[in-house]
């Protein structure tokens, strides 16, 4: 069941895709050179220690340029920290349903085509270590 979004839901969701395609029409237009340059400069890995792609780069590097460990709400909540109340993230690409890295490749070429069409990207919020602080524990918090 998809909850329902009421009209100032809906204009802030509106608000947030153009923002989202306007970043994303500047980093189109960027050169080769110029993606490299700024991929070098940066250098963005997530929380577990992965390097986003190239892409991801450049919107962070347009949304958050002093970001340095990025990672979403519920990457943060597994390392022990969570965001700030009142934060507000960057917009990445994020992969959906396709093929996994834990899949086996499949037998032949039509499966793979398959998998590939599966492949789709939502818009995913990601917050800088700077944007979160340590979760308190219920060891603490009883003392």
């Amino acid at each position: 069941m998809r909850k329902v979004l009421t009209a100032e839901q809906q204009a802030a969701r509106a608000e947030r895709q153009s923002r989202f395609r306007k970043l994303w029409k500047q980093v189109a237009d960027m050169g080769d050179t110029e993606r490299a340059c700024i991929a070098a400069k940066y250098g963005f890995r997530t929380v577990e220690g992965k390097e986003l792609s190239l892409c991801n780069q450049m919107l962070i590097a347009l949304q958050l340029p002093q970001a340095s460990v990025l990672g979403g709400f519920r990457q943060w909540i597994k390392q022990g920290r969570a965001v700030r109340k009142g934060e507000h993230g960057a917009m990445i690409w994020c992969p959906t349903g396709g093929k996994s890295s834990e899949t086996p490749a499949p037998a032949n070429e039509t499966a793979a085509a398959d998998e590939a069409a599966d492949l789709r990207f939502i818009i995913g919020t990601v917050f800088d270590v700077s944007q979160t602080q340590e979760l308190e524990t219920s060891a603490t918090s009883n003392t």
